[in-house]
């Protein structure tokens, strides 16, 4: 190629064509580096086809119609811009995909929720032994170690541990001594007031019920240290390689946003769930006041119980899957009769400067426990009905106020005194101990005896051997005995024990510790009372015909054996069961047929 050649070459080359009508005008231009096509309408209406850009003009409406499917594919980014209203109506189903191009980068994710899900499942577990597991799709944590000593035995108990004496044989009534008022012929020990602690006497084994408080070992790799090693190394071997892979989401950001859909809308923010374990529970982890029970040792005492103690495991380290609603100011729904149903595997909080709830029936289901705590007050209050049911004893501390009536349908132990101004019992007839009685004739007593020693002339004279005698002075005191006697006398039903710690032991004997037991007074007994410690077995039941026996009562055979506890109380649970659906996936009303 010559000189000439290669100047026409490099030269730019510039060539415009113009086509106008009435109409409009086609314009092309041809010059190197901006070959265009410009369409131009009379009133103004234009598309311009340049290098950098197509531009698209209408001085009015746009329509655009498509008789079958559309397809639109923007490789970066896309803005809307619509200075009014902005409606947009789907006949079918709507679906919008965003911050992912494909399956693979939802593949990715779950690669990189099943590699991090060992790092989720250590640190749902205890970083002491002391066993338990965590929800959901958790992991046991074993345990390995000791239980503390039994904390029951941690209180002050002031009782009363009198013997009471006995009495050596009949008490005599002189003129001299009287053994019934100074009870000198009954051994009676000095009153007893003892401070003690229960022992295993009283609560059985010394070991705290619970793991709280134990010495446990640590929990291998749930320690500090080991995730401090193992995530950063999990993330430069793996996560980040799948990271890669999964991509980047869509940040949107705009104003007010009004969305109608006619029929249902479904909203997925996430590839991946994450259902890593959100909590961690140990059955017995927490020692608690539970029942009052009475020892033999200590009388009434506080037992202490177990019951689970929960903890929040933080999993929430997770690449997708966020849904956030910020409200400046109010944050309202609304829904019909269909409900509003929430449902999480993480906790739930909900904070306010105050918190209402109102319903015509309110149901609070918790399997590990109920806490409702207040600085000031808690307060129930029903124009009808409190009722507080338990399988178990239902424990009120410090004390128990009533302002009116109680009502006690089984008995009561009382470890103190019991004040109290009158009392409305059935009548006992009871005797009192036999009594000696010694005494002396008195002044003006007459009575006949027979008379031996006299003389025949005097036996002559009389005609008699007996003779009536008048007293003229009192005898000597204490030469007259009485039989031993008793007496009876009315008094309340009752019995006595032969020391304090009876009490208790009878008590216990007699199933005053036992949940969901009715211990049944005692027969009337009209008799002379004898100290005892021995329980009386229970009492054998009668029921007429077709009495009903719920609950506690239909534990006590004829023959006196308890039965075994009867059944857990029924819990009603908040969370409605999944409606059932067709092999189509469309849910069944309830009552709905076939034909429809």
């Amino acid at each position: 190629m010559n000189k000439q050649q290669q100047e026409a070459a490099s030269e730019q080359y510039r060539n415009k064509f113009v086509f106008n009508q009435r109409g409009g005008s086609i314009e092309i231009d041809n010059t190197t580096g901006q070959e265009s096509i410009y369409f131009t309408q009379y009133t103004g209406n234009n598309i311009k086809i340049t290098p950098q850009v197509i531009s698209e003009y209408a001085t009015n409406n746009k329509q655009t119609l498509v008789t079958n499917d559309s397809f639109e594919t923007v490789r970066n980014d896309k803005c809307v811009f619509v200075g009014g209203d902005y409606v947009y109506r789907v006949i079918g189903n709507h679906s919008v995909h965003s911050g992912y191009t494909d399956d693979s980068q939802l593949e990715a994710l779950k690669e990189w929720k099943e590699a991090y899900r060992p790092v989720a499942e250590r640190n749902s577990q205890f970083e002491i032994q002391r066993g338990g597991e965590s929800f959901p799709n958790g992991v046991v944590t074993p345990e390995v170690g000791e239980r503390s000593e039994n904390p029951s035995k941690n209180q002050e108990k002031y009782i009363t541990d009198d013997v009471y004496g006995q009495i050596t044989g009949v008490s005599i009534v002189t003129s001299e001594e009287d053994q019934v008022t100074g009870y000198s012929n009954i051994n009676m020990p000095g009153p007893v007031f003892n401070v003690v602690n229960p022992n295993t006497e009283d609560f059985g084994e010394d070991i705290n019920p619970a793991t709280e408080a134990g010495i446990f070992e640590p929990t291998p790799g749930r320690q500090p240290e080991d995730f401090l090693r193992d995530v950063p190394r999990l993330q430069r071997e793996k996560l980040t390689e799948l990271e890669g892979k999964f991509g980047g989401g869509v940040s949107n950001k705009g104003g007010d946003d009004q969305d109608f859909t006619f029929r249902n809308k479904v909203i997925m923010v996430g590839g991946e769930v994450n259902d890593y374990p959100s909590i961690r529970t140990v059955p017995d982890g927490r020692a608690t006041p539970s029942r009052v029970i009475v020892g033999p040792q200590a009388g009434a005492f506080v037992e202490i119980g177990a019951v689970p103690h929960v903890e929040e495991v933080n999993n929430s380290y997770f690449p997708v899957g966020n849904y956030s609603i910020h409200a400046g100011n109010r944050y309202t729904i609304n829904s019909g009769s269909g409900g509003v149903d929430i449902k999480t595997s993480g906790p739930v909080e909900v904070g306010g400067t105050t918190y209402k709830l109102a319903a015509n029936k309110v149901n609070i289901q918790s399997s590990a426990g109920v806490n409702i705590t207040s600085e000031n007050l808690v307060e129930l209050t029903s124009l009808k009905n409190i009722s507080l049911r338990s399988n178990k004893q239902v424990l009120v501390e410090p004390g128990l106020g009533v302002k009116n009536n109680v009502i006690i349908g089984g008995s009561t132990y009382t470890e103190g005194e019991t004040y109290l101004h009158h009392v409305t019992a059935p009548t006992e007839i009871q005797q009192t101990e036999n009594t000696a009685l010694f005494g002396k004739l008195l002044k003006g007593l007459q009575f006949k005896a027979k008379v031996s020693g006299f003389s025949t002339f005097e036996e002559w004279v009389t005609g008699s051997t007996t003779a009536t005698f008048t007293l003229e002075e009192d005898s000597n005191s204490d030469l007259v005995e009485l039989p031993p006697h008793s007496h009876h006398f009315k008094n309340l039903p009752l019995r006595l024990t032969d020391s304090s710690k009876s009490v208790r032991t009878i008590a216990i004997g007699e199933n005053i510790n036992t949940d969901g037991f009715q211990t049944p007074a005692q027969n009337v007994a009209h008799e002379l009372k004898q100290p005892t410690s021995e329980p009386t077995q229970p009492r054998e039941l009668a029921p007429a015909e077709g009495t009903l026996l719920p609950h506690d009562r239909d534990r006590v055979e004829f023959d006196g054996t308890i039965k075994p506890e009867f059944p857990q109380l029924e819990k009603q649970g908040i969370f409605a069961q999944e409606a059932p659906v067709d092999n189509q996936g469309i849910a069944v009303l309830e009552g709905q047929g076939d034909d429809q």
